[in-house]
């Protein structure tokens, strides 16, 4: 098939993806906008909303010295032998130590106790009465624990809490406490290594002397904490406490617990069995309403993470008091929005926030509030924390950790001639409705089309007027081919080598934007069937059985496919002498496509006489002489009188019935387009 140039650069044009609509998504974050505030987060390009539901941060604010109960926290930490291996670095004690510091400097009335236990505890009351006995009714065991001391108390030497428990955890470089008990042997049984105080692990003995210390808590319930460090599940515990060596599974009576596990053979360490089921049962054990908060964590490299992780998991929970989010805004560019309202996990903006094309700053700012306590007097603060959300619109496939998201498909748009869609406009198309389906079947307020030529030579764009058409809205233009433009006169001038662009742009947020072209083909859908010869003068006499009944006069290149096997024709090489043309009746067909011919003849009365059927192909009607009009072709179809079987007809009129339709070529007409002519011819046959 032979293509017009203008056609052919718009199908390309279409096949390079001028036209489908995609999706387009919503932004939704899953966790903190903190966690993003650290540098530019990417994601896809068909992200262009920012949800209106930003989830809330855990933020904590210091207690003030003023604080009439400060927190009381508990640690327990195994010294067994094997934490030797877990622990190289010793850094149970070391991080604990520089951790108290820490705790210290923000608030330093805090209370800590410490339970250190292998099989035993420690530590013994008889050598100093500072210590405390994990079994006050049983004078014959003499296990103890240090106290819960606040680090701001000053002692009667001028040294004040922090520098006594920091003393109490110095140690060699295997892990021996300095001040471990000088009396073990009174306190383990025989066959149990009676002087060594690293054997066994008895982690129930540590909780049941960590719930003796707490007893001494001002704190409320809610302010006190265990943390416990350990390597491993209970072992070996001493002569007559093999029936308890389970107990501190159970998580009775314990407050919010945060365990560390250590394990350094494994890369991937997993926490066991004991310590998950401990921390499920002390999250639900009703002891106080943030024991939910209990967890535990596995690290492999402790010298390293287990500051880290206490410092930043821990010691946040347990030295700052919770705040409750309040109000919320957020800034992009000059504009800035705000709310109060919330659900349970995230501040409600009125809408979804239109991201920009590349680049979107987000500066958002949350108030919270707190009830702070000085001077034994309750006051309720606010803490204001700014968060910046840099966003990147790219060409990445999915997005990072923390995000989700919601998405949908973008609008339709279609074209439309007398009420059939249209996917190649002709130059028939001299009127065309556009229209615009949204996904959901919803009529979109204030939408409009913009209609444009696929080119900028003809610098030509009207916005034709959408009305609501049942669930979809239309708009009608007209179009022509012209190199002078009238914009906003309702008529899209374009060139022949033009497509047809219609866009829409979302009214809410310019990156919904959807552009569809549609080529343009100048080839007209013309169908005529004109006069020929009405009047045929032909004598009596024999006629040879080759000659044909029917001639169809083109250029000698020119092949028709003949639609029934029977019917006597042939081609004749045109144009015809007058005097030969005189002897035949007949019609011409001028088409602007491919066409198929049906011609019937009846006497006057109706009788059938005689038939042909035939087509041209798009490629062989190429071929076909070019009419006056240049855009159209001419074919000649001629009959030698005579009926079905030869024989010649009589002087007479006769009536040509024929049926000429336009077929369909892909991509360029879609459609048939048929005309049945009706005429009447006169015979004049003579001796």
């Amino acid at each position: 098939m032979i293509l017009r140039t203008g056609l052919f650069a718009a199908i390309v044009g279409s096949a390079l993806g001028l036209g489908t609509a995609g999706r387009v998504c919503e932004l939704a974050l899953s966790e903190c906008p903190g966690k993003f505030a650290a540098g530019t987060v990417k994601v896809p390009n068909e992200m262009i909303w920012l949800d209106a539901k930003i989830p809330f941060c855990k933020e904590f604010v210091q207690m003030t010295n003023g604080n009439a109960k400060p927190p009381s926290v508990v640690f327990i930490i195994d010294n067994s032998g094997s934490m030797d291996e877990n622990d190289p670095d010793v850094s149970r004690f070391n991080v604990v130590s520089t951790l108290l510091e820490n705790i210290y400097a923000f608030a330093p009335n805090a209370e800590v106790g410490l339970v250190i236990f292998t099989r035993r505890l420690s530590f013994d009351h008889r050598e100093n009465a500072y210590f405390k006995t994990a079994f006050p009714t049983d004078t014959a065991q003499h296990d103890s624990f240090v106290p819960l001391t606040a680090l701001n108390k000053v002692f009667p030497d001028g040294r004040i809490g922090l520098d006594t428990l920091k003393a109490l955890l110095k140690h060699d470089d295997k892990g021996n406490l300095t001040y471990v008990t000088k009396l073990p042997a009174s306190r383990n049984n025989s066959g149990m290594g009676r002087s060594n105080t690293r054997d066994g692990t008895d982690i129930s003995l540590g909780f049941q002397a960590a719930k003796v210390a707490m007893k001494d808590s001002k704190s409320d319930k809610a302010s006190q904490y265990f943390i416990f460090l350990s390597d491993g599940t209970p072992s070996t515990p001493d002569n007559g406490r093999e029936g308890s060596i389970n107990e501190f599974i159970q998580g009775t009576a314990v407050p919010t617990t945060f365990t560390v596990f250590f394990d350094t053979q494994n890369s991937t360490p997993v926490a066991p069995s004991t310590i998950v089921q401990m921390t499920g049962n002390i999250k639900v054990n009703a002891y106080s309403a943030v024991n939910a908060k209990s967890a535990y964590w596995a690290i492999n490299t402790p010298g390293s993470q287990l500051q880290s992780l206490l410092q930043t998991q821990v010691i946040g929970n347990v030295l700052s008091m919770p705040t409750k989010p309040v109000e919320a805004s957020m800034a992009i560019g000059d504009t800035t929005f705000r709310t109060t309202v919330m659900d349970t996990a995230n501040f409600i903006f009125a809408k979804h926030l239109s991201l920009k094309a590349d680049t979107t700053r987000v500066q958002l700012t949350y108030t919270y509030s707190y009830l702070d306590t000085t001077g034994g007097k309750q006051e309720t603060k606010q803490k204001i924390v700014p968060y910046a959300l840099t966003i990147l619109r790219s060409s990445i496939p999915s997005l990072p950790a923390g995000m989700g998201q919601t998405c949908k498909e973008q609008a339709d748009i279609s074209l439309y001639h007398d009420g059939q869609p249209v996917s190649v406009v002709t130059a028939d198309d001299a009127t065309l409705e556009a229209r615009l389906t949204m996904p959901d079947g919803s009529l979109c307020k204030g939408c409009t089309l913009e209609v444009l030529p696929s080119t900028s030579r003809v610098k030509d764009h009207e916005d034709p007027v959408m009305v609501v058409q049942g669930g979809y809205l239309s708009g009608t233009f007209q179009r022509e081919v012209s190199i002078t433009p009238a914009v906003g006169d309702g008529r899209l001038q374009h060139l022949p080598g033009d497509s047809i662009v219609v866009v829409y742009v979302s009214p809410e947020n310019p990156l919904d934007r959807v552009r569809k072209a549609f080529p343009y083909t100048d080839v007209l859908t013309v169908l005529e069937v004109g006069r020929q010869n009405e009047l045929a003068h032909t004598k009596y006499g024999p006629i040879p059985n080759f000659e044909p009944q029917w001639l169809l006069v083109a250029p000698p290149t020119v092949q028709a496919s003949p639609g029934d096997p029977f019917d006597n024709w042939r081609m004749l090489p045109g144009p015809m002498a007058p005097q030969d043309s005189l002897r035949y009746v007949g019609l011409s067909v001028e088409a602007s496509r491919a066409f198929a011919v049906d011609v019937h003849v009846f006497t006057n009365l109706g009788q059938f006489v005689n038939k042909l059927t035939f087509s041209v192909s798009q490629a062989e009607f190429q071929k076909l002489e070019k009419s006056s009009k240049g855009s159209t072709r001419l074919l000649k179809v001629l009959w030698d009188p005579r009926s079905r079987n030869g024989s010649p007809v009589g002087t007479g009129a006769y009536i040509f019935k024929t049926t000429v339709t336009l077929l369909k070529i892909p991509g360029i007409a879609e459609d048939n387009a048929i005309r049945t002519d009706y005429r009447r011819v006169g015979v004049l046959r003579s001796l």
